[in-house]
């Protein structure tokens, strides 16, 4: 298989895709709603906001990534989440483990800590009747 490479050298490239993928990921109507948990987007979206933390740091002297990354500042984008995955998971019949993976892939680029992660589990699973 041929390695293909795709490179964005410049800062406000970075974060122009930053902002398509934050508007694809979180859509309330979306057109395809596999974009949403893809483990694909998750992964790639993840590594362009590190990237974009480190370029930023490299630019500024400081970063403001870091926080605006935690869910607990993101209400507006947890709630959507919650909600892409309540509409297009199999979230009932996941197991614990399949339960993080998911989190993962529909909250990423947003962080949580452990305490976080278990309440967002509790809210889905009571979200879901």
């Amino acid at each position: 298989m041929n390695e293909i490479g795709f490179f964005l050298n410049d800062y406000y490239d970075m974060l122009n895709l930053h902002k398509a993928l934050l508007e694809a990921k979180f859509h309330q109507e979306p057109d395809n709603v596999y974009i949403s948990g893809s483990p694909i987007i998750a992964n790639i979206y993840n590594e362009l906001l590190n990237k974009l933390t480190k370029s930023e740091y490299e630019i500024k002297g400081k970063e403001s990534w870091t926080e605006w990354r935690k869910i607990k500042n993101q209400k507006f984008y947890e709630e959507r989440a919650i909600n892409n995955i309540i509409c297009y998971s199999q979230w009932k019949s996941l197991d614990y483990t399949q339960k993080i993976n998911v989190i993962y892939n529909y909250f990423s680029p947003f962080t949580y800590t452990e305490e976080e992660l278990s309440d967002l589990i509790v809210k889905i699973d009571c979200s879901i009747v």
